[in-house]
């Protein structure tokens, strides 16, 4: 008889798909803050254009800024028996460094 709590590869992929969907959720929440810093300081009136500095630092850095929430994010699902979950984190964290570095590369070269 097989135990109903072991891990299937069915219900591995979903997981994985669930923690890729988490960090999907937590880009959109970090992607809503850098666009509302920017219209901060273009409230503020800084200088003229000037919010475009937190949209180009944010968007160009954004392989690394995402650091700041996936590292704690994929501790804590481990810690909490989520490891599958973690995967599809880290698979979706990856993939973003991915994409951000190649656009970076593509609009500004090898700086």
């Amino acid at each position: 008889m097989t135990n109903p709590t072991d891990p299937t590869p069915q219900n591995e992929i979903l997981e994985i798909i669930k923690g890729m969907l988490l960090l999907l959720g937590c880009h959109a929440i970090a992607g809503a803050l850098i666009f509302l810093l920017g219209l901060l300081v273009a409230v503020i009136g800084v200088g003229d254009y000037a919010f475009v500095i937190p949209w180009f630092v944010g968007a160009a850095g954004f392989l690394f800024w995402q650091l700041l929430y996936v590292i704690p994010l994929v501790i804590t699902l481990r810690r909490r028996g989520h490891p599958d979950m973690a995967k599809g984190v880290i698979i979706a964290a990856t993939l973003t460094a991915l994409v951000n570095g190649a656009c970076f590369v593509s609009m500004y070269g090898f700086v």
